[in-house]
């Protein structure tokens, strides 16, 4: 029997064994009952219910055995998906999870917030701090969750990473700009060119860093910042200046006053989640890990 040939079993029996009664409040039909328990009963070789005139009027002794053992299975079952809704029902405590600020303004300004309102007892302490000192926090153990880039640099022996956002890096140009009609963007044109990119604590600089010595390019790197905004409007005020952000900037905040050109050859941008290896996670962190997956895997 299934959970719910067992539920069957069980209110015949708590209803006095009338089929009529029960199979009224199991919303089924009283022959369904009557060829569940024949088909039963001849496939176990071996009969639950004694019988008298062709009606039910009891349990045999193997039928007051399996009931018993009936209703701890049923209960098990219901205690079961009980814990299942209860364990995180009303979850307490703090996480501290590290997202660079471009990543928090581009993949998780509907996610996060979301996230915090639906889990008011939770304390969510969000580092802002770039990808690349967010490896760092990581293997302190100064944040539980840290969002970074892939490849993140770390051996996979000492975190696991979740995927979340795909995309690539764009030059972001004032209309005005040199470049601005290019269908595409070479990286040898951005040769002797002024341009606006994060710090070293982004991962994103040292992407551009090695992919600036690959193809031998030497910009003129006249800013570098944490705020990519602040690059933005840059680029919006000296049409002279570029900028290369991620793809998404410009699809998320529609951007103005600002063209995004593709490159040849573009870096990746992976965001990933990342976390720490242990032998056991507390419940707030694998809540956390598994309701942030399962919001960017719906989207």
């Amino acid at each position: 029997m299934d959970i719910k040939q067992l539920r069957y079993f069980v209110t015949i029996v708590d209803n006095n064994f009338n089929l009529s009664r029960a199979a009224e409040l199991l919303y089924v039909s009283q022959p369904t009952l009557s060829m569940m328990i024949n088909d039963f009963e001849k496939r176990e070789e071996l009969k639950l219910f004694k019988r008298a005139g062709g009606r039910i009027k009891g349990l045999t002794y193997a039928g007051e055995s399996f009931y018993e053992d009936a209703m701890i299975v049923l209960q098990n079952y219901n205690d079961m998906f009980t814990n299942l809704h209860e364990q995180f029902k009303g979850m307490k405590g703090t996480i501290t999870i590290g997202i660079p600020p471009l990543v928090l303004s581009v993949v998780f300004s509907t996610v996060m917030p979301r996230l915090i309102l639906e889990n008011p007892e939770i304390k969510f302490n969000i580092k802002e701090i770039g990808a690349y000192d967010l490896k760092n926090e990581l293997l302190l153990g100064n944040v539980d969750i840290a969002v970074l880039l892939s490849p993140t640099g770390l051996a996979d022996n000492l975190i696991e990473n979740y995927e979340i956002q795909r995309s690539e890096l764009s030059l972001f140009v004032s209309p005005s700009h040199k470049l601005a009609k290019r269908q595409k963007v070479g990286w040898s044109d951005l040769d002797n060119e002024k341009l606006a990119i994060f710090d070293s604590s982004f991962m994103i600089n040292h992407l551009l860093m090695d992919q600036f010595e690959r193809h031998q390019v030497h910009p003129n790197i006249i800013l570098t910042s944490g705020s990519w905004d602040f690059m933005l409007n840059s680029t919006k005020i000296n049409h002279d200046i570029a900028t290369i952000l991620p793809k998404p900037t410009k699809d998320l905040y529609q951007v103005t006053d600002v063209v995004c050109l593709p490159m040849e050859k573009p870096i990746s941008w992976q965001v990933v989640l990342a976390r720490l290896r242990k032998d056991n996670y507390s419940k707030i962190e694998a809540y956390i890990i598994e309701s942030l997956t399962q919001a960017f895997n719906g989207k």
